[in-house]
């Protein structure tokens, strides 16, 4: 079974001890116990559409609270494996709560269903919740083979938590699996390869590498077997070696991961890849993140989990919520190798091609300013990670909660900033949203700290846009949450933003003709136009903006490419000599003598392999100069695909 889903694998499913409960009328093809042992089979082959049919079955047919509270158990951890998380959590969260507490033959049924409801968790990326699930299953945990699930479990969540902690978890489970376990190589190998991950997230990238080798040992070393246990740990060896400085045991393993040699399908093309912007989410310019994900046939990401950051803590999750959010063309996915629409690694960059603060931004000020106008003194949450963040919100939120007499806008603040950090998700989240919307309608909330409030809601619970009526008799804040929807709109694959509500924000008589929501509903239109081919309405719009040319507002056409300067010397020789092909997708800014400025690799393929060399190739460009109302020249946000591809 694949150790992709390692927590219940490792733990063997007991007997379904459950009696009949009702006769039935006519007598059934399976009985009860031979329904659950077929879909356990199921489960065990790897079927889970079936065993799920089978439990969906079954639920139907038994009647004691106990039964259907391990068919539940069951039925969930089959649809956590399906990716069917917010279907999974539910059932989950009940069967838990009503297996007997006093029933020790069920104590490996709670243990399995703690760790189910860690996987789900970790497949919702709300790692925080995945901690605390296995922490749970861990204090339940008497044999050694539940103890190193739970373990492993706890491990793979804090590395994006607390990863010095996740190292101790890793290697506890490490020596168990050694010891009291007396595992086999493989399990070894991965528990190795669980500690590497922790010891490349803490930045001991040799460290790292030596622990990941064990892992590739385990699987059988450098062979031309290439499954997904061997994909993943060549490839965290050569990302750990990359780091490393050793460039050339990176690119043996990467030669055996089979990436890299794509004959038909660059993941560039025909796909709907926005890496998030710099400044979302507390995202850095300098933050780079390796997301490893999978592809549905339809298209959809079928899950994304990080496998490093740069920095500690949850940066990296989010990166993998916008993977998460990522599209292929069905007709294209065909063409991907299946093993690698199972499974591929990218390193990414976020984009700055509309650095600056955001449109969500000014609601975001306008609700600090409403708490801080009130006389309340906002908590500032200090640390290093957001892990930290976290912590110190949550346990001064318990403070405010359990102090008597405290002012709610006092709550409210923290209930905001917890919401804003990337760690709160899930239903921890979706709680803080329902106090928090509770303060602001009883403390009488001003339309702008409102629509902050609703931003927030639209991030945790993943909506396409925000409500806009409520807003409409307050001019400013209606533009706004207009905005931000048509912005959001134009993310979404195949959409544009809706043109007329850009109309009415210009012709509104309420907002006056420099209003800022009136200026950048302008910019907007003047980029619609010239996607539609109209220059000349297009520079009407720019000219009414009063925005200076310097800004370089995008409704002149992209300037054009006069030279590239590539050379054969470009495509790194020691990855020509073994054959190795990638891709990277590179932003840059074009200056006023239209030299290439702000170079940065935003998604590259494979992890740490052509970052470099294309950054030096975007710096050979040159464009043409491009016109600007005032003569001046310039532009941001412009990109370049560059693919390393053998001759022949």
């Amino acid at each position: 079974m694949n150790r992709m889903m390692l927590g219940v694998a490792l733990a063997t499913a007991p007997a379904f001890a459950v009696a009949q409960d009702a006769a039935p009328v006519a007598q059934p093809a399976m009985s009860v116990q031979q329904t659950f042992d077929a879909a356990s089979a199921a489960t065990l082959a790897g079927d889970n559409a079936k065993a799920l049919a089978l439990l969906e079955a079954l639920e139907q047919r038994v009647k004691s609270p106990r039964s259907v509270a391990i068919v539940r158990l069951r039925k969930g951890m089959a649809l956590g494996k399906l990716s069917r998380w917010r279907e999974a959590r539910p059932l989950l969260e009940q069967a838990v709560a009503a297996l007997p507490a006093d029933d020790e033959s069920l104590r490996l049924d709670r243990i399995q269903g703690l760790i189910a409801l860690g996987q789900v968790e970790l497949g919702d990326l709300d790692y925080q919740a995945a901690h605390d699930y296995y922490a749970q299953a861990l204090a339940a945990a008497v044999e050694p083979a539940d103890r190193v699930s739970a373990l492993m479990g706890k491990a793979q969540a804090g590395i994006f938590l607390d990863p010095t902690k996740a190292l101790a978890d890793a290697e506890e489970a490490e020596r168990l699996a050694a010891s009291d376990l007396k595992a086999d190589k493989a399990l070894l190998g991965y528990a190795a390869g669980m500690r590497g991950r922790a010891l490349l997230n803490l930045g001991r990238f040799a460290e790292a590498e030596a622990a990941f080798a064990k892992n590739v040992r385990a699987e059988g070393g450098l062979t031309l077997k290439v499954n997904y246990d061997d994909l993943v740990a060549r490839s965290d060896a050569a990302i750990a070696a990359m780091l490393a400085g050793k460039r050339d045991k990176g690119r043996e393993y990467l030669v055996y991961t089979g990436a890299g040699r794509m004959e038909k399908q660059d993941f560039t093309f025909a796909a709907d890849m926005r890496p998030p912007q710099c400044g979302e989410e507390g995202i850095r310019p300098d933050d780079v993140a390796v997301i490893e994900f999978g592809i549905l046939d339809n298209g959809a990401v079928a899950y994304a989990r990080p496998v490093y950051g740069s920095r500690p803590g949850g940066m990296a999750l989010a990166f993998a919520r916008a993977v998460r959010e990522w599209s292929w063309r069905p007709e294209d996915v065909t063409k991907i190798p299946a093993l690698f629409r199972m499974v591929t690694r990218l390193e990414l960059r976020c984009s700055a091609a509309q650095g600056g603060p955001g449109l969500e931004q000014g609601a975001s000020k306008a609700f600090r300013d409403w708490i801080e106008g009130a006389g309340v003194t906002r908590f500032e949450a200090t640390g290093d990670s957001e892990a930290v963040r976290r912590e110190a919100l949550a346990q001064e939120l318990a403070r405010l909660r359990a102090a008597p007499g405290t002012p709610p806008l006092a709550r409210a603040a923290v209930l905001a900033d917890l919401l804003a950090n990337p760690l709160v998700t899930g239903r921890t989240g979706e709680e803080y949203v329902a106090d928090l919307k509770a303060i602001s309608t009883a403390a009488g909330a001003p339309p702008a700290a409102r629509l902050w409030i609703d931003v927030l809601e639209l991030r945790m619970e993943r909506k396409r846009s925000l409500p806009e009526a409520p807003y409409a008799a307050d001019a400013p804040t209606y533009a706004l949450a207009r905005l931000i929807n048509y912005d959001r709109a134009g993310m979404q694959r195949g959409r544009r933003g809706d043109r007329a509500a850009l109309d009415a924000i210009i012709t509104d008589s309420r907002l006056a003709k420099d209003d800022p929501m009136r200026v950048a509903a302008l910019v907007r239109r003047a980029s619609a136009r010239v996607a539609d081919k109209d220059l000349a309405a297009a520079r009407a719009d720019y000219l009414e903006t009063g925005l200076d040319a310097q800004q370089c507002s995008i409704v002149d056409a992209k300037p054009a490419l006069r030279s590239t300067g590539v050379g054969s010397d470009d495509y790194p020789e020691d990855l020509v000599r073994v054959g190795i092909e990638g891709w990277t997708r590179v932003e840059h800014d074009v200056a006023a003598d239209g030299r290439t400025t702000n170079i940065r690799v935003v998604a590259a393929y494979p992890p740490m392999a052509f970052s470099t060399n294309a950054s030096k190739i975007v710096g050979h460009a040159r464009y043409q100069q491009s016109y600007r109302p005032d003569g001046a020249l310039g532009c941001s946000g412009s990109n370049f695909s560059i693919s390393f591809k053998m001759p022949g």
